[in-house]
């Protein structure tokens, strides 16, 4: 199962449905839409429809942030039973093409992640700025937490349930871009087996993206606070 959230992806979400139907045919699609005013989670029940019950949705009445978005839609695949999930962004910067190394990594650990900096920088149509702000984020959250992974900060990932399961969805604090940082660092404070695989990460063409100040202070103050409760 894969879990994507949505907000205002209308014009991502028919190709980022397709690209998924070509490279992992298996797999069902939980879209997580925060009422988008674009009437994505509209286009996302009609996709639904023409979907064998492959894709369903979960609406959510208002815009309350990744975190809580992804907490809603992990909660209902938990429960449905599903074993392993994926999470993954809408705005097609997450490549489905990569899914398949997902699937194979995951056979012999708990989470993987999805790295842009494995094997050198590999994002596309990023400025200067944009990567330094990216790395530096990795490199303060490896000082301050220890994990030792080259992406921390990244939404492509692949969960076992028992993993999942761990992170303790009740109690995460983390809503922004923290949210990855946090769930990441549950599971590894636990010993569960973490992989890293290479993926290219390519900045969206279309619509805006949600990064913003309070995004990044959130990250910079919440990566002490997880450090002070572990």
């Amino acid at each position: 199962m894969a879990v994507v959230p949505t907000y205002n992806e209308r014009d991502n979400l028919p190709l980022l449905v397709a690209k998924i139907r070509e490279h992992a045919p298996e797999l069902d699609l939980l879209i997580v839409d925060d009422n988008s005013p674009d009437g994505t989670g509209q286009l996302a029940e009609e996709l639904g429809r023409d979907s064998g019950g492959r894709l369903r949705v979960l609406h959510r009445a208002s815009k309350q942030g990744l975190g809580r978005a992804y907490v809603a839609g992990f909660q209902q695949v938990l429960a449905e039973g599903y074993d392993i999930i994926v999470q993954m962004d809408a705005d097609l910067s997450h490549d489905p093409s990569f899914l398949p190394q997902f699937f194979d990594r995951i056979r012999e650990a708990d989470l993987v992640l999805g790295s842009r900096y494995l094997h050198g920088i590999a994002v596309v149509n990023w400025d200067f700025k944009r990567l330094l702000l990216s790395k530096s984020a990795t490199a303060y959250v490896r000082l301050v937490t220890g994990m030792p992974f080259t992406d921390l900060t990244g939404g492509f990932k692949c969960w076992r349930r028992s993993a999942l399961e761990a992170v303790g969805l009740e109690d995460v604090f983390a809503n922004g871009y923290l949210f990855q940082i946090e769930t990441t660092y549950r599971v590894w404070r636990k010993g569960f087996r973490i992989a890293e695989v290479p993926i290219i990460f390519f900045e969206r063409n279309l619509g805006a993206s949600k990064m913003d100040l309070h995004v990044i202070w959130e990250a910079l103050w919440g990566v002490i606070r997880l450090r002070m409760r572990a």
